[in-house]
């Protein structure tokens, strides 16, 4: 006996909705950042580093940046990680406080007297460069950025 298409449908329909079709979603709290930094000339003192969601205040003002921390320097290479962080553009500033003072020394002229580097590893000439020429996207579970940390005025 033929059955016709209508039951056939309706047959295949009942097999279907026996399935329950279930889809885990995972959504992650936030992303981790890591920032590996290079070239560190010595062990030290404090790696500090401020991350900026925008260019507000962008390198200087710890105040406006997202998070601002300095971790004392135990061993090298140096891998710091920022936990928590949404998808997004970011910018991080870091510096070497190798006299653990709580801030990037400079002379007179204003040259940084200590280490220092910014994301994306841009070309330093006169100054800091802009939020922009910093900026990187974090997205997914971890994103991992190197920084290429700049003494100025050592031999």
């Amino acid at each position: 006996m033929m059955k016709t298409p209508g039951k056939i449908i309706v047959a295949i329909a009942s097999i279907f909705s026996s399935f329950t079709l279930t889809q885990t979603v995972r959504a992650v709290p936030g992303s981790q950042l890591n920032l590996q930094i290079e070239g560190i000339t010595n062990p030290r003192g404090n790696i500090c580093f401020t991350i900026f969601s925008r260019s507000d205040g962008f390198p200087r003002d710890g105040a406006k940046a997202l998070k601002a921390e300095c971790s004392p320097l135990e061993n090298l290479p140096v891998t710091l990680s920022i936990n928590g962080l949404n998808a997004g553009n970011y910018a991080v500033a870091v510096f070497h406080d190798e006299n653990a003072d709580g801030q990037l020394n400079t002379n007179a002229v204003g040259i940084p007297q200590e280490g220092f580097g910014f994301s994306n590893n841009p070309r330093i000439l006169t100054g800091a460069p802009k939020f922009s020429e910093a900026t990187f996207f974090v997205a997914g579970q971890t994103t991992t950025v190197r920084i290429a940390m700049k003494y100025l005025l050592r031999l």
